[in-house]
């Protein structure tokens, strides 16, 4: 799925368990979180060309690593953006946590092209 769809989704969930208040930090957290997953095209190697498709969608895209990913999602964010706003970490986290969910299930539903008709 491209990042786009990615970060929409992870926003507009993460936007479906916030307040008034607090939707448009929700939904830059969400959005954020939602594409965070696809982070593991980092993972490279000068001597290895086929590293990276070795580590897509490997644990970044697991259900195991969901809460962590959001974990990590939710203290980065949390240090750059919503401390200056007063914005409680639990409640950043919650956002990242409904953003970064959406991914792995959106993925498993990406299903690859087909050569013709069906």
């Amino acid at each position: 799925m491209d990042p786009l769809t990615q970060g929409g989704l992870g926003a507009s969930l993460a936007q479906s368990v916030s307040t008034k208040a607090s939707a448009k930090i929700a939904a830059i957290v969400g959005f954020l979180a939602g594409m965070a997953a696809d982070l593991d095209f980092l993972i490279h190697s000068e001597t290895d060309s086929l590293l990276f498709l070795e580590y897509h969608r490997q644990f970044t895209h697991s259900l195991v690593f969901i809460p962590i990913g959001a974990l990590i999602v939710a203290i980065l964010m949390h240090l750059v953006v919503t401390r200056r706003k007063g914005i409680r970490f639990s409640l950043v986290y919650r956002f990242s946590l409904f953003g970064y969910a959406t991914h792995a299930f959106i993925d498993a539903c990406d299903l690859p092209p087909t050569s013709g008709p069906v």
